[in-house]
């Protein structure tokens, strides 16, 4: 009869957990986006897809400047599509002014090198290797324009065997990688190298 006594208690117990449970999963489930939520926008339209957390439980800060560097080495994945750490960098921008920060309170700089300096091409160069026009080229633009600074490492342009006439505007020159990491990281920017 204990026996029998314990398993009837055990048994609305359990049912109440699940219940729980179930209405836990059912809360957090509709508080969550789906791909047809992501938008790009505000500041770079096109690209940098994300979406909207207005209740996000991690508070982002208006008010915070936000000092990020963007360390694009990978190589190209596609090269039919724009570099990937490039668009991480447009939704980055894109994400953040829409949860209200200003554009002034994002200092963004990107440093191409290695595998990410081809990114960097003229379309005339892009189509010299890969028989189409270089997709990042708009993308680059776009940061540009939005106040993102964009720098290419020479000793990785001269190591791809690109002419300093290959390299499109407004991607500009760094002595090396390490010399604006170093310096970067000096001047407070927090390097997002993932």
């Amino acid at each position: 009869m204990t026996k029998r006594r314990t398993v009837m208690i055990g048994v609305p117990g359990i049912c109440a957990a699940s219940l729980a449970m179930s209405l836990l999963v059912i809360s957090t489930a509709d508080a969550q986006n789906t791909r047809d939520d992501l938008h790009d926008g505000p500041l770079i339209e096109g690209f940098g897809r994300h979406v909207d957390l207005p209740n996000a439980d991690f508070t982002t800060r208006a008010d915070h400047v936000y000092r990020v560097a963007f360390e694009v080495l990978q190589p190209l994945n596609a090269p039919e599509r724009p570099h990937m750490r490039l668009e991480a960098a447009a939704r980055f921008m894109n994400m953040h002014a829409h949860a209200g920060v200003p554009k002034d309170n994002l200092q963004v700089k990107l440093i191409l090198h290695g595998g990410g300096t081809r990114a960097a091409m003229t379309n005339a160069a892009y189509r010299e290797r890969y028989d189409i026009d270089n997709p990042s080229l708009p993308l680059l633009q776009a940061l540009s324009e939005a106040g993102v600074e964009i720098f290419l490492c020479e000793q990785s342009r001269v190591l791809n065997g690109l002419d300093a006439s290959e390299i499109a505007t407004p991607v500009k020159s760094a002595l090396s990688a390490m010399t604006a990491v170093v310096t970067l990281q000096a001047d407070g920017y927090q390097f997002l190298t993932y």
